[in-house]
């Protein structure tokens, strides 16, 4: 888990409020009618700081190294594809490896049809064992696309699920020679179906016909290819990947603990949020977490949510 402290909280707390105001007078106001009870003000406001948890979630590189990748990524160019994609991975790794669990499947292993193999188990800070593995091998085989994708789910299957998100990037220079399309989609599905996201990046394609990978894309939820044919587009496109799926969390982890989490109120931006529900709030009594739902996610992840206020001492709208 990585956090950081990104923007202050407003809490204002119900410290000092009485609603027994006129009870048990002596003297003159003695047996005068009891006074009803005044709405609770709460009067003390408390800026505090808290942190936001940073996602960090699973990514599982597929990296084809079918035969073709040995061959140059341009005519009369002679470094080739498979030098090209180990280098963009090492960098990519490197730079975005402390806030990403980076995992490495190579297909196929070894040669020809074989499945491919998990060979670097999602981590923080993998670079040496993914560079390490890349150096070991070298471009042959086939590309056994859709039996690489069932090894995938087969991994994700035996791990616990990451809250912050499992990944597959494909990364392939061809369609899939020991399988069909279709079957590689149908593989797709059942990671999606595990809520398990898969990026499809063409490398290396040219002008021609990616129809299939755009199948694959859908199928995988992110609904378009990444194409590369340069080292240049190719760094590009692993960031740009990078920058969608490590957004800010939802999840802020409050500095001080309410004595009643049902005196919480949660604010975004002046407009007060409905604790349980799906656009709302929940809270977390274990680790003392609010995490938004769903449009106030939203809000957060693409920075609309600048100012998030807490108070605790009057009751908020709840859910039934």
């Amino acid at each position: 888990m990585i956090k950081k402290t990104l923007i202050g909280l407003s809490l204002i707390s119900a410290l000092g409020c009485n609603s027994e105001i006129g009870a048990g007078l002596d003297g003159p106001d003695a047996g005068a009618p009891p006074v009803s009870d005044p709405p609770q003000v709460c009067d003390e406001a408390v800026t505090i700081t808290f942190e936001q948890r940073t996602a960090v979630p699973d990514i599982l590189l597929v990296v084809d190294k079918s035969g073709s990748m040995g061959d140059p990524l341009v005519n009369g160019n002679v470094t080739s594809k498979w030098d090209v994609m180990r280098s963009a991975v090492a960098n990519i790794v490197s730079n975005k490896g402390d806030k990403v669990n980076f995992g490495l499947m190579l297909f196929p292993w070894t040669n020809n049809c074989n499945d491919g193999q998990v060979r670097v188990t999602p981590g923080l800070n993998n670079v040496g064992p993914i560079l390490q593995e890349m150096n070991s091998v070298g471009p042959g085989g086939s590309t056994p696309t859709h039996q690489s994708i069932k090894r995938a789910r087969d991994y994700y299957d035996g791990q616990p699920v990451n809250p912050d998100g499992r990944i597959v990037l494909l990364a392939t220079d061809g369609y899939p020679y020991c399988s069909t399309v279709n079957q590689s989609v149908t593989a797709i599905q059942e990671l999606a179906q595990r809520n398990i996201q898969t990026y499809v990046l063409g490398f290396g394609f040219g002008s021609a016909d990616i129809n299939g990978l755009t199948q694959m894309a859908v199928a995988g939820t992110t609904g378009q290819v990444y194409s590369a044919d340069s080292p240049d587009q190719l760094s590009f496109t692993l960031d740009s990947i990078l920058g969608e799926v490590t957004t800010p969390s939802c999840n802020f982890e409050l500095q001080e603990t309410a004595e009643d989490d049902a005196d919480i109120n949660i604010s975004v931006n002046g407009v007060e949020l409905v604790r349980d529900d799906p656009n709302g709030w929940s809270f977390d009594s274990t680790t003392n977490t609010v995490t938004l739902l769903g449009a106030s996610c939203e809000a957060v992840k693409a920075g609309g949510a600048d100012g998030i206020a807490v108070d605790l001492g009057c009751e908020g709208a709840i859910v039934d």
